[in-house]
């Protein structure tokens, strides 16, 4: 049987730091368990340790984004991105860069994926910007940037 409704995408932050964390340290482990059984020598094990470090850098750096990613709230009548608050009509328009989704592991015949996308808002100042993480997130903001410009600016 067929269900349309089982959702087999994942976009848990504790997820994606719980994966990533974990198969790190499982292997490394594995790599000083061989050490140990003399199974492979200490150069050996160091050059593997440090060459599988090397390799897990980007999810490392998946970590320090979610670490250091910014604080969005929708208010009434404005958005508050990392306690500067801009006001619905100070928005004149909108740009997107979303990156492509990165599948950190499977579990479960589900996919644990890592998206992007930086928002860019023109506004009569200047322009400021802002980085989202989840494409849920991504697609609600993009569909509230739409529905208010629609709106020329004025928030119902």
């Amino acid at each position: 049987m067929n269900n349309s409704n089982y959702k087999n995408i994942d976009e848990s932050q504790n997820m994606i730091v719980l994966g990533i964390l974990s198969f790190y340290l499982l292997v490394a482990v594995f790599i000083i368990y061989l050490f140990v059984l003399h199974r492979i020598s200490q150069p050996a094990a160091i050059i593997s340790l440090i060459v599988f470090t090397l390799i897990y850098i980007p999810r490392f750096l998946i970590l320090k984004k979610l670490k250091n990613k910014d604080n969005i709230k929708i208010l009434d009548t404005s958005i508050k991105i990392n306690n500067t608050e801009i006001n619905f009509s100070d928005i004149e328009n909108y740009r997107v860069e979303e990156k492509k989704p990165v599948v950190v592991f499977f579990m479960y015949s589900k996919m644990v994926i890592f998206q992007e996308a930086i928002f860019y808002l023109k506004l009569p100042d200047g322009q400021i910007s802002f980085m989202a993480i989840g494409s849920e997130k991504i697609s609600l903001l993009k569909e509230f940037f739409n529905e208010l410009l629609k709106n020329n600016g004025e928030y119902v």
